[in-house]
C-alpha cells in the first residue's frame, strides 16, 4: 500500500472517531473506540516508516529503512524499469458490474425492527448451514453466522448500551472508581449480550457453540 492510501486511510478512520465524539453518539463503544485507537496508532507508524527515505549518491537506487530494525531496503530503479513494458495495442477492459462488488453479507438495518424479526431475517439470509469435508462450516458460512450474531448482539444490547453511556456521562471528571465500576459494567453487559445472542442464533441454527469454534 503507498504513502497516500496509508495517509487517506488514516485521515478517514480519524474523522470517524472524531464525528461520534463531536457528536455525542450514545452508540460510542467504548470498546471498539479503543481498539480504532490502536489501530490509529499503527497506521502513524506504517506512515512513519513509509516516509523514511536516505539520500543514495546513485539516482538510479532508492534506499529505504525498515522502521525498527538495522536493516534497509535498497530498489533499483533500473531493474524496475526493465520490468515495465509499454504496449502499443490497447487492451480489453472488463467493466465493473453489480456481482463483483456485491458483498457477501447482506446487512440487515438495525432500526425500527424488533428482535425477533431480526433473527427471522438473518436465518432466511445465512440459509442452509453449509459444512466442509472435515465437519466444520465452511467459509462462507462461518461469515455469515458471525456477522449476523454480532450484529444481533447489538440490538440486544442497543437501550443497555444508551443507558450506559448516560451512566458513564454522569461519573466523567468525578469519581474515577464510579465511573471504571460503570465501564465494567457495559463491558459485562456486552458480553452477556453476544452469549444470549449466540445461543439463540445456533439454536435457530440447530448447531452447537462448540462447533462454531471449532470451525
Amino acid at each position: 500500500m503507498s504513502f497516500i492510501e496509508e495517509l487517506l486511510k488514516t485521515k478517514s478512520l480519524m474523522r470517524v472517531m472524531k464525528d461520534k465524539v463531536v457528536k455525542g453518539d450514545s452508540d460510542v463503544d467504548i470498546v471498539e473506540y479503543a481498539l480504532a485507537t490502536r489501530t490509529l496508532e499503527n497506521k502513524l507508524k506504517i506512515l512513519k516508516a513509509l516516509n523514511i527515505h536516505v539520500e543514495s549518491e546513485d539516482s538510479n537506487k532508492i534506499i529505504l529503512n525498515v522502521n525498527g530494525s538495522n536493516k534497509a531496503l535498497q530498489i533499483d530503479l533500473e531493474k524496475l524499469r526493465d520490468a515495465i513494458t509499454i504496449l502499443d495495442n490497447h487492451v480489453e477492459e472488463k467493466q465493473a458490474s453489480p456481482e463483483d462488488v456485491k458483498p457477501l453479507v447482506d446487512n440487515i438495518p438495525l432500526d425500527g425492527i424488533t428482535e425477533e424479526e431480526y433473527l427471522k431475517l438473518a436465518v432466511e439470509k445465512i440459509g442452509a448451514v453449509q459444512k466442509t469435508p472435515q465437519k466444520t462450516l465452511t467459509k462462507e458460512c462461518f461469515i455469515k453466522i458471525f456477522k449476523y450474531t454480532g450484529d444481533f448482539a447489538k440490538l440486544k444490547s442497543k437501550d443497555a448500551k444508551a443507558k450506559a453511556q448516560e451512566t458513564r456521562c454522569k461519573e466523567f471528571g468525578g469519581d474515577p472508581k464510579k465511573y471504571l465500576e460503570a465501564l465494567k459494567g457495559t463491558i459485562a453487559e456486552e458480553e452477556k449480550a453476544y452469549e444470549r445472542s449466540s445461543m439463540e442464533m445456533f439454536d435457530k441454527l440447530c448447531i452447537t457453540p462448540e462447533f462454531f469454534e471449532r470451525s
